[in-house]
């Protein structure tokens, strides 16, 4: 292989393991591959087909029809054989503005669907920042126990020596030995959750394997605080979904109301009349004819089947205004909650963000002095763990604060 061939096959190999999916393209497979929105996108095709087919009650019919009898014994008037083809136009005058009102609700289902849609998008989202977050979260998770295992693997070399050169008990090597196991044991069980999460975080992306990409990190810097004064919940998406149904059923009100009103249709045809199955003309006689119509019909009593559909259609509107109530109350509990929660997180935050400096800088105080052979191996286990558990809480608090400002924004319907 020349050396231009190995020059281009290392920077493909090196182009292929150094890219690493972040967050924004993560959302981006998301909401192309999620199932639940391409059958919410189906529903909004469909409902502007609902659309198209309302707006053809606004154009005219047209039919066309031919008939044939053959008769044995016909009188002086009649043929043995005669045939009969007819056009008609035909067009509604008047129904008691159903029409109307029915292209009026398939244009509110119609944007109703929409809001539901966009209500999905945002909780794909915020299912994605969870998915991704707990996998960085649980990454963390195990570069803290690999330092955790490596800090107790150098230890135990040290004290190994020691307990040589008799400056050490044999307990003591024993109980740094111990917790070097432990902590392989828990670095063992952090790589296992560490594939588990990626594997979550596939599923929520349709699928898309991640086993040779890496996740890139959260840039922490962008995790500003976030004002929430006089914020509400009146833009849910939900909500006006439902506030469009509310309106789609009072428009069924008028739908219902046109069985009391009469209809008016008028029309117009044109016959041909023919002596035999094959188009014949007649020799005698009218052989064509042209009809123009109006046609009004009234419905005067049809069992109270009328007035029991209005009657399940008023409830219907009383159950949807129960409704809308009741998620305004869930809606508004949410957003109370995650207001709660982002600022206990902030505080979280801060505090860990302390904690884990000062388990930095008592780690390496105990250390120095442990070299010096002032402080006990006890005293750098316990320190060992106390900047293990320094350094998990700062991330979980990290990634608890980022979680809550994007839930918060999801219940606010915030984009980013």
């Amino acid at each position: 292989m020349n050396k231009f061939l190995k020059t281009t096959l290392a920077i493909a190999l090196f182009s292929t393991s150094s890219y690493a999916l972040n967050l924004d393209e993560a959302i981006k497979i998301a909401l192309e591959n999620n199932y639940d929105l391409q059958n919410k996108n189906i529903e909004v095709s469909q409902q502007i087909d609902n659309i198209n087919i309302s707006k053809s009650s606004f154009l005219p019919k047209l039919d066309l029809s031919y008939g044939y009898s053959n008769i044995d014994k016909p009188t002086s008037s009649q043929y043995n054989d005669s045939g009969t083809l007819s056009t008609t136009i035909s067009y509604n005058l008047f129904n008691g503005l159903k029409d109307i009102s029915n292209l009026d609700i398939a244009n509110l289902d119609l944007k109703s669907t929409q809001y539901y849609k966009e209500s999905l998008k945002f909780d794909t989202i915020l299912n994605v920042k969870n998915a991704y977050v707990k996998y960085l979260n649980m990454q963390n998770t195990k570069d803290t126990f690999e330092v955790q295992y490596k800090l107790f693997k150098k230890q135990f070399e040290d004290s190994k020596v020691r307990y040589e050169q008799g400056l050490l008990a044999k307990n003591d090597l024993l109980q740094v030995q111990v917790n070097m196991s432990n902590a392989l044991q828990n670095l063992t069980n952090a790589k296992a959750n560490v594939e588990i999460s990626k594997l979550e975080l596939s599923n929520i992306l349709g699928g898309k394997d991640l086993s040779n990409e890496t996740i890139e990190k959260l840039d922490e810097s962008k995790l500003d605080n976030f004002k929430i004064e006089n914020q509400t919940i009146e833009n849910r998406s939900e909500l006006k979904a439902l506030n469009l149904n509310l309106e789609a059923l009072n428009k069924n009100e008028v739908v219902l109301n046109s069985s009391f009103y009469p209809k008016v249709d008028g029309s117009f045809s044109h016959k041909n009349y023919y002596e035999n199955s094959a188009f014949g003309r007649y020799d005698l006689g009218v052989d064509e004819q042209s009809v123009a119509s109006i046609n009004l019909s009234w419905n005067i009593y049809n069992g109270n089947s009328d007035k029991t559909k209005k009657l399940i259609n008023k409830k219907e509107i009383v159950k949807l205004q129960n409704s809308i109530k009741k998620t305004k109350l869930q809606l508004n509990l949410q957003l109370q909650t995650a207001k709660l929660n982002y600022e206990v997180a902030k505080a979280n935050y801060e505090t860990a963000t302390l904690s884990l400096d000062q388990a930095k800088e008592n780690y390496n105080i105990v250390r120095n002095r442990f070299d010096e052979g002032v402080s006990s191996s006890t005293d750098l286990i316990d320190a060992n763990y106390l900047l293990t558990q320094g350094k998990q809480n700062y991330y979980k608090a990290f990634f608890d604060k980022y979680i809550s400002l994007e839930t918060l924004k999801r219940v606010l319907e915030i984009k980013n």
